[in-house]
């Protein structure tokens, strides 16, 4: 199927469909990987750390690559110099840090919701031009008003396929990204304590 055969087939709303679902794509690859790779740095990183405590250096790790271990070293960092409130700090540097993969998980959840209406969409508009060419003949032959309501319903398939992978996809990096902030809150804690205070794993 070409994409002339495609537009005649799915409409406006089919063609929006498949560049939402492109964008779904590289959204959950990109942020699979990402996530995959910063929390596999990031526990690299502090199983070195529990090894040997005296590696730890929060001025060179504020300038690491790695969003977790800036975020990890800013938090130890501000605790100190004094800063009381540590899960404070910690908001605010995993929302100043995780500025972009907060954008990116926006847009999936959008995605998520707008591709159930455009599928939706699609299939409204299909059916009243079925109707249409319906009304416009004096015997109605029912092969050619199932196809047309065939063709309207793809673009419903079409929104389901997305939204559900992507919604899925979505709480998963959700709970990837919640995972690294309760490991933080727990790491920053710990480096945060005087030598004598730490607790071991």
């Amino acid at each position: 199927m070409n994409g002339m055969q495609f537009y005649e087939t799915t409409g406006a709303a089919g063609v929006a469909l498949a560049v939402v679902a492109a964008v779904a794509i590289y959204l959950c690859v990109k942020n699979a990987v990402y996530l995959g790779w910063t929390g596999w740095a990031f526990r690299r990183h502090i199983a070195g750390l529990l090894r040997d405590p005296s590696r730890l250096d929060a001025e060179a790790g504020a300038r690491a690559g790695n969003p977790l271990i800036r975020i990890f070293s800013e938090t130890v960092r501000a605790a100190c110099r004094g800063h009381e409130d540590l899960r404070a700090e910690l908001a605010f540097q995993f929302h100043k840090h995780f500025r972009a993969v907060n954008r990116g998980m926006t847009l999936l959840r959008l995605i998520s919701v707008i591709s159930p209406l455009l599928g939706l969409l699609g299939t409204v508009l299909g059916i009243s031009r079925v109707f249409r060419v319906v009304a416009g003949q004096s015997m109605v032959n029912p092969a050619i008003l199932a196809q047309g309501i065939w063709e309207a319903l793809t673009t419903t398939i079409m929104g389901l396929v997305i939204t559900v992978p992507v919604l899925c996809l979505y709480y998963f990096f959700r709970m990837q990204i919640n995972g690294f902030q309760v490991e933080l809150m727990e790491y920053s804690s710990r480096f945060s304590a005087p030598p004598d205070r730490r607790r071991e794993p």
